[in-house]
This record gives C-alpha cells, structure tokens and sequence, in this order.
C-alpha cells in the first residue's frame, strides 16, 4: 500500500539534472565548465550547442548545452564577447541578468 507513492518518485529521481551541471565522460573543457543539461528545443532557441552523454540519467530530449560559444553576435543572447556560465566560476567583466536559460546561477558573462 506505501509503495506506490515510492515508486512514483524514482522518475523524478532519475530526471534530477536538468538544468543542472554538465557530467559523465562526455562533459569535458568548456562542456564541463560552462555546460547547462537542458532541453534540446530549449538550447537551439538560444542558438547554443549541445552534445550528448554528458547528462547521464536524463532523458533523450536533454543535452549537455553552451551557449555563446559561437563567433556571430547576432545570434548569442549575451551579445558579442559573452557566454552564458555559471555565476560559481567567476567572470572578468560583468554579469547579465535574464539572457540564459535555466536557473539564477546561469548568467550572462561579458569579457
């Protein structure tokens, strides 16, 4: 009778990193450092780049993303020399607000 609510519970569990760091052996260099795991419809929107194996446990629409990675301007929500990052690695120039996808620690970082 009390297993049913456990066993609703695993899908959330296996599902938990979305919009979370990048990992797994496929999450190298810039993946691992500055890699969002979101939807691949959510990352095209944004004009980023996604790769796969590097958000183990999510499920198949889900991608390691960097976003403003890419040389044209036109295209990067940050702008010209910026990428979306994560605020915990710091950033020599200055942050943006509401320019990347997924959580408050994801930001915009203008060099």
């Amino acid at each position: 009778m009390h297993l049913l609510p456990l066993i609703t519970l695993f899908p959330l569990a296996a599902l938990a990193t979305l919009n979370g760091h990048c990992s797994g052996s496929a999450a190298t260099g810039v993946w691992k450092e500055n890699g969002i795991c979101i939807k691949t419809s959510t990352c095209n929107s944004y004009h980023g780049e996604y790769k796969s194996g590097a958000c183990p446990n999510d499920a198949d629409d889900v991608k390691c993303c960097v976003i403003g990675y890419a040389p044209n301007a036109e295209t990067n929500p940050c702008g010209k020399y910026s990428v979306c990052d994560w605020t915990a690695n710091g950033c020599s120039g200055y942050r943006v607000d509401d320019k990347c996808p997924g959580v408050d620690n994801f930001k915009c970082c203008h060099f």
